[in-house]
């Protein structure tokens, strides 16, 4: 499916040349519009580019799908700021100097450039930000799971290791620096809980279950509040 669409794409890049290059039979032909004929070829030719690397690049597509919009909207302002220009000059026979009207246009690039590394800055973020959280998710599955072996091997206290596993099972997954103390906490007394159920210590298993409780509720309650 993605090579067939590469056709399609580079025809309407031909299509939007040959359209642009009609102009040299209706327009008068000067410096200042073979300027803005060069620079809408420029803009076509990284339309092109950000669709066909839409094609190969979806992985990030929300990221990678701003590439070509953008693009898009560059190469219609620069058309609106060049075909300005260029009636005025045939019309009115008033003409910009050729330096600013590039300066114009490297001005127009250099905004939309900027939006583009915005957004770039952006996706990377949110990626960061899911793989902390995905992190954090396999980090309690984790936990869970050493709380549930722990069950199994002391049956007469699985009903208070069951509510513990159940606390960290609803527990959100939410990464967050002001957490991590009350989650090293909870690591610790599960690796605690572990130890006494190789001792069948029953009291500190109790006991460990109740502070398991309290540290996921306090890290519950400050989740809560960052969200």
């Amino acid at each position: 499916m993605k090579q067939n669409k590469k056709p399609l794409i580079i025809a309407i890049a031909l299509i939007m040349v040959v359209t642009a290059s009609a102009f040299f039979l209706v327009v008068k032909v000067t410096p200042l519009f073979i300027t803005a004929y060069i620079i809408t070829l420029i803009g076509i030719a990284m339309l092109c580019f950000g669709n066909l690397y839409l094609l190969t690049a979806a992985k990030s597509y929300p990221w990678v799908a701003a590439i070509p919009v953008t693009i898009w909207r560059y190469l219609m302002t620069q058309l609106t700021v060049s075909a300005i220009f260029v009636i005025r000059e045939n019309i009115f026979d008033s003409s910009i100097s050729i330096a600013w009207f590039i300066l114009i246009h490297i001005v127009l690039l250099s905004f939309f450039s900027v939006l583009l590394i915005l957004q770039k800055g952006g996706k990377d973020i949110i990626e960061d930000v899911d793989e902390k959280v995905q992190e954090k998710y396999i980090d309690f599955r984790s936990i869970q799971l050493d709380v549930e072996s722990v069950k199994e091997r002391v049956p007469n206290q699985a009903e208070e290791i069951k509510a513990v596993a159940d606390a960290l099972r609803y527990s959100t997954p939410l990464c967050h620096a002001s957490v991590v103390p009350l989650e090293d906490k909870i690591k610790d007394s599960v690796v605690m809980l572990e130890q006494a159920a190789d001792n069948n210590d029953t009291e500190k298993i109790s006991e460990l279950c109740v502070t398991l409780l309290r540290y996921i509720k306090d890290r519950n309650n400050k989740v809560k509040l960052i969200k």
